[in-house]
């Protein structure tokens, strides 16, 4: 039997996101009362799945979803699946709109859906449950006319009728659900990629590790902060970008990242859930001059901002230079001289462009090292 776990109980968004997605795989949907239970039974073979919340547009992240990711070996993000939050008014049938007496729901389902309840139901007092299943099942097993907000697994679920459907207030609200697996699968079309990782303790070590990704043009369509549970001040990032983690650009990305991370782990590869976009002038295919320019100024900052972290190391190298006459060290330059040449080769430019270039850096770097030893005489 092919099992996918989810978190219960039945009726609630969870539970929404579990039928949709075993639905078209012959999965069967398997309650279970807490999120580390769903993640040991997927490590250990006794679910093929498990889908688990990760983070809600207007809510945030998952915090205790990011903990288990990283405190589980040998489970992998394999897909994913965004749900919009479709919040329903429902009561037992038979029940009118104009009878109801109390509306039962989880808080967070009563804000997202004041105004209606404002506009349609003003005076009628709210009572706020555990969650939005919760809600249903007391609405169920009363005798009274009460009402229930929350999804239709919900209604489905405790025998409910909905009698105004897509009440919240934002209909932009979604929840990105990760389905867990142990094997990683091949698959076509686009995709993501997800990683934690745990930097240096350091000035500019976050820095380091996205200007990998911005300098190979590598959108980053999530990063995360948590706590990594030991002094005050780390933290683990987790990190979404698009692509495979075998695609040229994001495997270079990675390896330069193993450098100044402390450590990295890769959560998954899986296939990127469509998701509505607005008017994109620099969607695929649609490419234009003016994106083209701002990515070229975007490169032109991370150039300035590298020069500027250069000149600040050859202040530093200025002081270990107090009292020596010569600045210029020529064995050194010639050795960068070497190395900028082949490293221009290695990425397909004009080795004697990018020579060039480095003789007016070394130039100034003298310039500016004469400079200070002057003004420490």
């Amino acid at each position: 039997m092919r099992t996918l776990g989810y978190l219960g109980p039945p009726g609630t968004f969870s539970h929404t996101a579990a039928l949709r997605y075993a639905g078209a795989r012959g999965l069967i949907p398997v309650c279970y009362n807490n999120l580390e239970e769903i993640f040991r039974q997927v490590e250990a073979g006794g679910l093929e799945k498990g889908i688990v919340p990760a983070e809600n547009s207007t809510g945030g992240p998952v915090g205790e979803t990011h903990d288990l990711l990283m405190a589980t070996d040998q489970v992998y993000i394999v897909d994913e699946l965004l749900l919009p939050v479709r919040q329903h008014l429902m009561a037992r049938p038979g029940v009118a709109p104009a009878e109801i007496k109390k509306v039962y729901s989880h808080p967070q389902a009563l804000a997202q859906c004041r105004k209606f309840l404002q506009a349609r139901l003003p005076g009628v007092p709210v009572v706020e449950t555990a969650s939005t299943a919760a809600a249903a099942s007391a609405v169920a097993a009363s005798v009274e006319p009460l009402a229930a907000i929350g999804s239709d697994s919900a209604a489905v679920t405790y025998g409910l009728e909905i009698l105004d459907a897509g009440i919240q207030s934002n209909n932009d609200n979604t929840t990105r659900f990760l389905v867990l697996g142990r094997d990683k699968k091949v698959f076509g079309g686009p995709a993501k990629t997800s990683l934690a990782l745990a930097v240096k303790d350091r000035p500019g070590a976050l820095y380091r590790i996205l200007r990998e990704f911005s300098l190979r043009e590598i959108n980053l369509t999530r990063i995360e902060s948590r706590p990594a549970g030991g002094r005050l001040g780390d933290y683990i990032f987790f990190i979404d970008v698009e692509g495979r983690e075998e695609d040229r650009a994001v495997a270079g990305a990675l390896g330069e990242v193993q450098k100044h991370a402390i450590w990295l782990k890769r959560l998954g590869c899986y296939p990127a859930a469509k998701q509505a976009r607005g008017n994109d002038a620099e969607l695929p295919g649609r490419e234009s001059l003016a994106g083209l320019r701002g990515k070229i100024d975007l490169v032109d900052a991370e150039i300035i901002q590298l020069l500027t972290l250069r000149q600040g190391l050859v202040d530093r190298v200025a002081a270990f230079k107090a009292g020596i006459k010569e600045v210029v060290d020529s064995r050194r330059e010639k050795e960068i001289m070497f190395r900028v040449r082949e490293s221009a080769r290695e990425n397909n430019l004009d080795p004697d462009l990018v020579a060039g270039i480095y003789r007016l850096i070394l130039k100034g770097s003298v310039r500016r090292q004469q400079q200070l030893l002057a003004g420490y005489k």
